[in-house]
């Protein structure tokens, strides 16, 4: 009998596609799709099935051979037609066992090549990861890295056009294409002698506390950009580091010393006018270099030091939203995976520098630095995770034994460098890191314990790290200032540590020994300022110290609230140290506005105390909303600052509010009126209970808070200054989930 012919079935394309086929090659629906070669009978598929997996394996690899040679073939084209920066030296020639060795796809990973960084690198082309691109597409050359090679377009921008900007970019919406853009943003650039003084005043006075730059390259790159200016070699100029410069004359002109200022022949209105126009001028830099598209390490190096005058200006959140686009330009530069210096490591051409290495160690842990350290006053959040992080410390090394063409020889943590102090405020971040992640999911009070005895023994070693080895002359003169300044850093960790367990210490035996060491940590930080005139001088000029000692100030002012109500015999000695507390701020308010902002509230707090009533403290067991008077004050100028804090419109101008900065305003506010007293106890009581809508205007014309200056946004910024409450510090003393153990 004859076999039965097999049905003839759907074709492949129209199984696929659900539809009917008319069942012949090609079908009616292929042909008018154009699909006649695609067209084929599902079982009679056997080519693509008769296979084997090495088969299948083999001709993957072959097309990504293939693939890999196309890119090669267009790397040419793709490759950037500018320098490398000369703020950083020209990398050194590798060495001859790296020209043999296996090419690293993804460069920032240092890791060798594999077939998912190859899979993750051809993502990067047809995603239009630029940055990832052009590092693959320089690993791929085949020929030697030399110093004659190209680096990638984003880490160097220097513009050839002179007028106008370059077409597609956002200012040319704005800037007429007859406009000189770079004789422009040359405008603000200072004559030659000043330049230079400020430059020496910088390195010798400041460069300390941020440390994110290469002295000898800085300096040789500030005299090329001065020759170029002085020859008009304008088209030479590289705007990021334009932008730096700016920024590192912005800092000096507005931490500038009186001996400086002689030297300038300027005022003081003088170099803080020219501090402002400085930091306009790097502005303008970087958004003329586009810096959110075309990244570099000198935008980075500039977003950091220029935070530092924002933070003056009382400009912190702008600050901290340019850090958060800073973190992710340096993630983009690969600079979040460099590792540690002493590892055998192989780096693509864009990281042959050992200078540019460590520069990037050291822009990388002051972004982490920020990141943390400020995180509390955000919800307890930070951008970098520490699991996610794969950079080491920067080497324990002065700036002149780092050279491309010198050996690399780190330091032993207890030899003094010129990041010694870098070094100590890392170490300490880390311990922090821990503290704010404890906020988040307390773990227990055993956590508390155990992370003080950890900063008590770093706070012990910091003496030894800053007594040994040969220092230049300059940095002895200010080892003295990053000690104490270490000290302080390390006592306010501890301060911060504590301080949820302060209001409950003076009730609850089990704590006490938090309130003592609380306690103690501000009367430390305090002393440590105090210690010497021109330290004190020098320090309190950083908002950072600023909020350091007013942290501590607030302390004081909480116990000699609670010396008051239990009558004890150093209540004096507490109004005394916080009058000198006070004395302190004032003598740096001529530089900061965030320090106005201290010394007023702290005068309101001082001027409210004698008013206040010596009722006793809350008994154990008391209601937890019979709060203390100075919670209360404290949540009554929160409640009503939040109520009433209006961002300006872009209608209303930014100059109708008061200006802060002006000499008129300091100093002008009256003072509270003691000539007749005041019921203190009375207005503390009628904004006692649950009524969250009390107007702050109260206090104000109560006398505690008077004057033009405590308007709306002042009230707020004070509120912010004065807690940045994560712990629930103003909670009525109750402690934080997990912590009641």
């Amino acid at each position: 009998m004859a076999t039965p012919s097999r049905p003839i079935q759907s074709c492949f394309q129209c199984r696929k596609r659900k539809i009917k086929c008319n069942r012949s090659y090609p079908c009616a629906p292929c042909i008018l799709r154009g699909e006649n070669d695609a067209c084929r009978e599902v079982d009679k598929s056997h080519d693509s099935s008769s296979k084997t997996t090495t088969e299948i394996i083999e001709e993957l690899l072959h097309r990504v051979s293939t693939l890999e040679a196309a890119v090669l073939k267009l790397s040419d084209a793709s490759r950037a037609p500018r320098d490398e920066p000369s703020h950083l030296p020209s990398p050194s020639v590798s060495p001859a066992a790296d020209q043999n060795g296996p090419s690293i796809i993804r460069s920032s990973f240092g890791t060798n090549s594999t077939d998912e960084d190859v899979a993750m690198m051809l993502e990067d082309f047809a995603m239009g990861h630029r940055v990832n691109r052009t590092r693959a597409t320089q690993d791929l050359e085949a020929v030697p890295y030399s110093n004659n090679d190209r680096s990638p377009k984003l880490e160097v921008t220097s513009h050839g056009t002179h007028f106008g900007v370059p077409d597609g970019h956002p200012l040319a919406l704005l800037i007429d294409p007859s406009t000189n853009v770079m004789s422009r943003l040359l405008l603000s650039t200072l004559p030659e002698a000043q330049t230079r003084i400020l430059i020496q005043f910088y390195f010798d006075r400041l460069d300390w506390y941020s440390k994110v730059l290469h002295k000898p390259t800085f300096i040789s790159d500030s005299q090329t950009l001065m020759t170029n200016i002085a020859s008009r070699n304008i088209g030479a100029i590289r705007i990021g580091f334009l932008a730096l410069h700016y920024t590192v004359l912005c800092l000096a002109l507005h931490l500038c010393e009186s001996v400086i200022r002689e030297r300038l022949g300027l005022s003081f209105a003088a170099t803080s006018e020219l501090a402002r126009r400085m930091y306009s001028a790097a502005q303008a830099c970087l958004y003329y270099d586009e810096f959110i598209g075309s990244h570099s390490l000198e935008h980075l190096q500039c977003i950091i030091l220029m935070g530092l005058y924002q933070q003056n200006l009382d400009e912190s959140d702008t600050h901290w939203a340019l850090m958060g686009t800073a973190i992710k330009i340096a993630q983009n530069l690969g600079i979040s995976r460099l590792g540690s210096e002493g590892e055998p490591r192989q780096y693509s051409a864009a990281w042959r520098s050992v200078v540019k290495r460590e520069v990037a160690r050291r822009v990388w842990w002051m972004l982490i630095w920020d990141d943390w350290s400020n995180a509390a006053a955000h919800h307890g959040t930070y951008a970098i995770h520490p699991s996610q992080n794969h950079t080491g410390f920067p080497a324990n090394i002065n700036d002149c034994d780092l050279a491309d063409d010198r050996p690399f020889v780190s330091q032993s943590q207890h030899t003094y460098t010129e990041m010694t102090f870098a070094l100590c405020r890392f170490r300490f971040v880390e311990v922090y890191r821990q503290i704010v992640d404890n906020m988040q999911a307390p773990t227990g009070y055993g956590f508390v314990l155990d992370i003080d005895r950890k900063i008590s023994s770093m706070i012990s070693e910091l003496p030894k790290h800053f007594e040994f080895g040969p220092a230049p002359a300059p940095a002895v003169a200010i080892k003295k200032f990053e000690l104490t300044l270490a000290l302080i850093m390390g006592e306010t960790r501890r301060l911060r540590l504590h301080r949820p367990f302060l209001f409950r210490g003076y009730k609850d035996r089990k704590y006490v020994d938090s309130r003592i060491q609380c306690v103690n940590s501000a009367i430390a930080i305090l002393d440590y300022l105090k210690s010497d005139n021109e330290q004190s001088a020098l320090l309190l000029k950083w908002w950072l110290v600023l909020f350091y000692g007013f942290a501590a100030a607030v302390v004081l002012f909480i116990d000699l609230c609670h010396q008051k109500a239990d009558d004890r015999p150093d209540l004096e000695i507490r109004r005394i140290q916080l009058r000198e507390a006070l004395d302190m701020f004032k003598a740096a308010e001529h530089v900061t506005a965030v320090s106005r902002n201290a010394i007023a509230l702290l005068e309101g707090l001082l001027n409210v105390e004698p008013g206040m009533s010596s009722k006793p403290s809350r008994k154990r067991g008391a209601p937890d909303d019979d709060d203390e008077p100075f919670e209360r004050v404290v949540k009554r100028i929160i409640i009503d600052a939040s109520r009433n804090l209006t961002v300006p419109s872009s209608h209303s101008p930014i100059g109708s509010s008061v200006d802060r900065s002006s000499p008129s305003h300091i100093g002008s506010s009256p003072r509270p009126s003691t000539s007749s007293p005041i019921d203190y106890a009375n207005v503390l009581q009628s904004v006692s209970g649950n009524d969250l809508f009390v107007s702050g205007a109260l206090f104000r014309d109560e006398g505690m808070f008077s004057g033009p200056q405590f308007d709306d946004q002042t009230m707020a910024q004070i509120s912010q200054l004065l807690y940045n409450d994560p712990y629930g510090f103003l909670d009525g003393g109750r402690l934080p989930m997990g912590f009641e153990s």
